[in-house]
Order: structure tokens, then C-alpha cells, then sequence
């Protein structure tokens, strides 16, 4: 089978995220196991590379690089996606078996122009997150784009694959998705089999790990930790994750202002082996998203021995069994995930329990569920 992928991102793209690292694990199981040709996508992560084949994926890299500035995200977005019509055109036409049309807020409106079966991948409908990531009236036109734009896709019944219960759930609720179109396949886990567990840091230890944007709730999990650190001075946090760098000196500042900053460690980005070796010595993974498709980084950590404190939001809930893996708080509640964090940190049969949780989730076994409903 050629498999042909819009995405809005490489995978090697200083933004990519879960949704990318997903894809990209579904795209290679299903060249190893079904023997499929892949093809991805994406605008251009360097000017320089027009095309390159990653782990038997082969990207496609057409227009300009996206911006998170939004005069330029203005031109340069209808630009990409003038040139996927135009790379579909000239080609993948009448070239591939399936296009999965992926969904970043904006789909790709395939049913307009693709005349091969499609299936819509969507990790997340954005919903309010439009009001938290874009200043009026760019949010108000992205959640009227975001309704409107999936009308061609419910008259020709396209089949949507979600990645969690959630997801779903919006989809019928806030989109009029008819529940029989969509189907549910869950994350895998991209972690050691067999993790090299290292001892916990001497000092409670809390680790974030995610994009370092606004609607990751970075600023929301640096005030709580705030509480954490006034009952327990020595605790600290890593920062895991890249950014806009006018943000990140935002964020610097509000540490500052909480007067926290000697116990707050901007690491950046880190991977492999690292990323993970960071997870293991960690006590607890602060997560305050507002919103996860699934929430990845919460079964890493686990893998780790590590449990996840997030709040009540989607993905989160899908991702982390309260009391097994982590603790989910209330939505926006600081008190309590500080509070939960330090009894987190305390409770050493959660690392054991959470450590299983992981188990659960495969790479192999997720993109065989994927790959039935692609025929």
C-alpha cells in the first residue's frame, strides 16, 4: 500500500510534538510489518533539504518554513497549503491508495480535491485553545474555520481515526461528527523496553516536558511549583522543551517575580537516552496543559518510575488513572497540584504502579488497529 501524509510538521521540526512523533511511529511500523510506501508532507524545517528519507519515511518538504509570528504564519500558511494541492497534483495523483488528511486545528480539505480514499488523523480538537494561543480576531476566525471547514468532510462520511476518548467526544459534541465515522486508536509509548532506572535526585525534583507554549500551561505549572517550593525550599524544577524565545524570557521573568529562580533549570531540549535518564532521576512530571490529544509525555515518565501530576483536561484523563499512575486535579486548581505533587513525590508504590500503567501501551500493537482501518 502507498500511504501519501499531510502533515503540518516534520518530524524533525523544532516544534513537532506528540502528534508528529505518533505519526511517525505508526509510518515506520507500517513499513516494517505490511511492507507500505510511505510519504510525508511537511513545510521545510531548513531551506536546504527539499527531500530526505527518515527510518524508511519519506519527506516531502514544499513552501516555506511556519512561523509562530502571525504576519508571517498569515502569508506563509495559505502558501503551504497552495503547494500540497500542487505536490498532490503533480506527484501523487492517481499514485497512492490512501491520503491521511492530518489534522493541526485546520484540515487540508482533501475531499475538495483528492480523488483516493481518505481518512481524516486528528489528536485534538482546539477549541477554546484558539482564545489562549491568538489574540483577537484571529482566535474567533480559527474556531469558525475550525466548524466550518469539516463540513465537506461530514457529507462525503469521511472516516476520522481519534487518538483518545476525548478527542471523540469533541468530535461528535463540538464539530457534529457522527460517532460511527470515527474510530479510536491510542498512542504507543517510544521508551526503553527495559528502562535503565536511575535513583531519584536527592531534592524533590519535578520535571516539565512538553513545547514551551501557552497553551501547555507552562506559566499555570511555574505558579504552582511556586507553592511547592514554599513548603519545601530546596525542591526544583527542570524545564524541559523549546520555544519562541520572546516567551521563554516571559517566562524567566515570572520566576523571577515568584522568586524562584535559583530553584528553576531551563534545560531546553533534550532526547534519547538523556530525556529519559532526566525522566528516571525526576520524582513527579508536572503536567498543566489545558488541553492534550492524549498527553505522550505522561506514559514516559511513567515508563521512568515516574508519576504524572496533570489537571482535569483532555488527554490528561485518557493518559493518567488517578491513583495508578499520577494524580489528575482540578482544572486550573494550583493549590492542589502543588499539594499533589509533593505527595507524588512521597509515594514510592506509585512509581511501581505507574512503571506498569506503561506497560499497556504499544507502538506495534496501536499501528496494526491503525493500519486495518486504512483498507
Amino acid at each position: 500500500m502507498k500511504i501519501l501524509i499531510l502533515n503540518w510538521r516534520s518530524v524533525k521540526d523544532k516544534f513537532e510534538g506528540g502528534a508528529e512523533r505518533a505519526t511517525f511511529e505508526f509510518a515506520k511500523s507500517w513499513i516494517e510489518k505490511h511492507k507500505a510506501e510511505v510519504w510525508w508532507i511537511a513545510p521545510p524545517y531548513n531551506n536546504d533539504i527539499k527531500q530526505e528519507t527518515i527510518d524508511g519515511v519519506n519527506f516531502m518538504y514544499v513552501g516555506k518554513p511556519l512561523t509562530r509570528n502571525l504576519l508571517g504564519l498569515m502569508y506563509l500558511f495559505p502558501l503551504f497549503y497552495l503547494s500540497v494541492i500542487k505536490a498532490y497534483f503533480k506527484e501523487f495523483r492517481n499514485k497512492v491508495e490512501i491520503v491521511i488528511d492530518q489534522v493541526h486545528g485546520i484540515p487540508y480539505l482533501t475531499p475538495l480535491y483528492v480523488k483516493e480514499k481518505k481518512i481524516i488523523y486528528i489528536h485534538e480538537v482546539a477549541g477554546n485553545i484558539w482564545n489562549i494561543m491568538y489574540p483577537f480576531p484571529i482566535n474567533l476566525l480559527g474556531r469558525l474555520l475550525e466548524r466550518l471547514l469539516f463540513v465537506p468532510y461530514k457529507i462525503q462520511n469521511i472516516k476520522f481515526i481519534a487518538n483518545s476518548p476525548s478527542t471523540k467526544a469533541d468530535l461528535v459534541d463540538k464539530v457534529g461528527i457522527k460517532e460511527s465515522n470515527i474510530e479510536i486508536v491510542n498512542y504507543g509509548l517510544s521508551a526503553p523496553s527495559e528502562p535503565d532506572i536511575k535513583p531519584k535526585e536527592d531534592n524533590l525534583t519535578v520535571v516539565y516536558l512538553n513545547r514551551i507554549v501557552k497553551m501547555k500551561g507552562i506559566e499555570r505549572g511555574i505558579k504552582a511549583f511556586s507553592k511547592v517550593v514554599q513548603k519545601i525550599p530546596n525542591a526544583r524544577l527542570w524545564i524541559i522543551g523549546t520555544g519562541e524565545e520572546v516567551f521563554i524570557s516571559q517566562l524567566k521573568n515570572l520566576v523571577d517575580e515568584l522568586g524562584i529562580a535559583s530553584s528553576v533549570d531551563f534545560l531546553g531540549f533534550r532526547d534519547g537516552k538523556e530525556k529519559f535518564d532526566l525522566l528516571s532521576r525526576a520524582h513527579v512530571l508536572m503536567n498543566p496543559s489545558y488541553l492534550e490529544g492524549w498527553g505522550l509525555v505522561n506514559l514516559e515518565a511513567n515508563r521512568m518510575e515516574t508519576p504524572a501530576v496533570v489537571f482535569k483536561v483532555r488527554g490528561c484523563v485518557d493518559s493518567v488513572n488517578d491513583g495508578v499512575s499520577g494524580y489528575i486535579c482540578e482544572d486550573d486548581n494550583l493549590d492542589e497540584m502543588a499539594e499533589k505533587i509533593i505527595e507524588a513525590s512521597e509515594n514510592k508504590e506509585l512509581r511501581k504502579t505507574s512503571f506498569i500503567h506503561s506497560q499497556k501501551y504499544s507502538w506495534d500493537k496501536q499501528g496494526d488497529i491503525f493500519y486495518l482501518n486504512l483498507k
